[in-house]
């Protein structure tokens, strides 16, 4: 056999072996990693981040990403009325979070009575409805509104947590471990973070390094990966939030140029 005739094949071969290689690392990548971006003009931001979906706070998905990774929220309040119109002039869709922060004063601020009346407005919207995101995971509200949601026996498939905590990955766990066992439901996480409220609350600078943030997240993406209950989970600090507010600017993962942090790279290349 001829040299170069050796050459090509061995070098189809190897071909061959990368586009296996890069496949199989394909079917392998995370199906619950997400992010939560509320800027509507940067997709670029969702193909950095190489996430499997990801959500706006909105009905609506960012322009140029793609619409599959894309899963629309009711963030309810005094959007509520319009935010349902525009889910039902489009089909219904296979999944759809609920109101946003609704014990928070600045944010959905609905007590529990009314986010029970207005829940089943909610419910032929999508094949899969996820609860309210309150603030305080283990908090009286959610508590009062599910045992409304099993006593009247409407539709909530999964429950959407935030949770945002010093860098303890163990009580962060053992946290997320908790609110499943007392409900029993599927959970989506869709704000997490390290954060220092005392930075926020006494106008200091943030106590947690950008270190010690990443080895916070080194150490739990791989526990919510393991975790069956976890069905998805969504860092917060892809927008610019986290830049603007000191709590949480060591959590973020794009810097004011639009670049990643060495966090942000950490999360994208995490499969």
């Amino acid at each position: 056999m001829k040299r170069w005739t050796v050459i090509n094949i061995t070098l189809r071969f190897i071909c061959s072996v990368i586009v296996l290689l890069l496949a199989i690392s394909a079917s392998f990548a995370s199906d619950k990693k997400g992010v939560g971006l509320a800027n509507l003009q940067a997709p670029e931001r969702i193909a950095a981040l190489n996430v499997a979906w990801y959500y706006t706070w909105k009905p609506q998905p960012i322009e140029g990403a793609p619409i599959e990774k894309f899963v629309p929220m009711i963030w309810g309040g005094k959007r509520l009325d319009a935010e349902i119109a525009v889910m039902r002039a489009n089909s219904k869709v296979p999944i759809l979070l609920g109101f946003n922060e609704p014990n928070k004063v600045d944010q959905s601020n609905m007590s529990v009575q009314k986010a029970i009346r207005e829940w089943a407005r909610l419910e032929p919207l999508a094949d899969r409805l996820g609860s309210p995101a309150p603030a305080g995971v283990l908090g009286p509200w959610f508590e009062r509104f599910y045992h409304e949601v099993r006593k009247k026996k409407l539709k909530v498939d999964f429950m959407a947590v935030h949770l945002y905590s010093p860098p303890d990955p163990q009580k962060f766990l053992a946290k997320i471990d908790a609110v499943y066992e007392k409900y029993r439901i599927p959970i989506w996480i869709t704000e997490f973070a390290v954060a220092d409220w005392e930075a926020k609350n006494k106008s200091g600078s943030n106590c947690y390094s950008e270190e010690e943030v990443l080895v916070f997240m080194r150490a739990v993406l791989p526990e919510l990966e393991k975790r069956s209950y976890i069905e998805r989970y969504a860092w917060f600090g892809a927008g610019n939030y986290s830049l603007r507010h000191e709590e949480v600017r060591t959590s973020r993962l794009f810097e004011k140029d639009g670049t990643l942090t060495p966090l942000g790279r950490f999360y994208s290349e995490f499969q």
